[in-house]
């Protein structure tokens, strides 16, 4: 994942021995993709697994993360999120939030569906939070990871993401997130936890719809044609009572039943709420 690896480059940069890798999981738009980094500011790096407790998660997209991601964070660990409004939650971690996305509008950093990468802003947030003094670090390996004007725009980003990053305290209306069901000690919850991702049920037992920033949402002009339902790579869309129905514990946002409806204004991709 290319954040991680500017992240890496840049605590190199900094003097940290570093270690980066990503892990894909299903090979489809809008499937979770994870990246991981260590540092280390004396040794080289001689572990070779996938990291199982975290002491910072960075959640780059800006779906609020779930109870069994945050439950990864070490106690007295830091989740920095890209998120405008406060996350009404609280735990025993730090929250830091960073309007990634925004940034990302501001400075047109869209992808080729125009959804807006705010990876690099999030970076800029991240520095500012654990290497205070490596902005310039993270500048220059943004410029060697790109070029032009992307370059450039990104460069600002992180500028942006650096200065706008905020560490959130906890009000009194927070609720507690409940990390894992089982005792909260860290051994504990390593135990609860098998070493490797195994499933014994088939896809339907994951609500893969809390993958999606966008959604679908029919009008009034749909004509219930059902050419979504035919084109839908999920098979989330059905005919019920002469009436189009979007599954959304399956739905991935996608957008192609969007582009393939005849009808305009029928469906409208809209963002999730956080």
């Amino acid at each position: 994942m290319l954040a991680s690896q500017i992240l890496a480059e840049t605590f190199a940069r900094a003097g940290f021995w570093v270690q980066s890798f990503p892990e894909f999981k299903a090979e489809r738009r809008g499937a979770p993709i994870s990246a991981f980094l260590r540092w280390d500011e004396t040794s080289r790096i001689h572990r070779r697994y996938k990291v199982q407790e975290c002491d910072v998660l960075v959640v780059v997209s800006p779906a609020p993360p779930s109870p069994e991601i945050l439950g990864t964070v070490r106690p007295g660990g830091l989740i920095v999120l890209n998120r405008e409004p406060r996350f009404p939650h609280t735990g025993p971690f730090d929250i830091a939030r960073v309007p990634a996305s925004r940034i990302a509008l501001e400075n047109d950093i869209l992808s080729s569906e125009g959804r807006p990468m705010g990876n690099v802003a999030v970076l800029g947030a991240c520095v500012r939070l654990l290497v205070p003094d490596g902005l310039a670090f993270l500048e220059e390996a943004v410029a060697a990871r790109m070029s032009g004007a992307m370059a450039d725009a990104n460069v600002v980003a992180a500028r942006e993401g650096y200065a706008r990053c905020a560490k959130q305290h906890a009000v009194a209306g927070d609720t507690p997130v409940e990390l894992s069901p089982g005792p909260e000690h860290a051994s504990a919850r390593r135990r609860s936890r098998p070493l490797f991702a195994v499933s014994t049920t088939d896809s339907r037992g994951n609500h893969t719809g809390t993958w999606s920033l966008d959604r679908p949402v029919l009008t009034d002009e749909c004509t219930a044609c059902a050419v979504c339902a035919l084109f839908c790579p999920e098979g989330v869309i059905s005919k019920n009572d002469g009436s189009m129905v979007v599954d959304y514990l399956y739905c991935k946002g996608c957008g192609i039943c969007e582009v393939v409806c005849p009808v305009r204004n029928a469906i409208a991709m809209e963002p999730v709420s956080a």
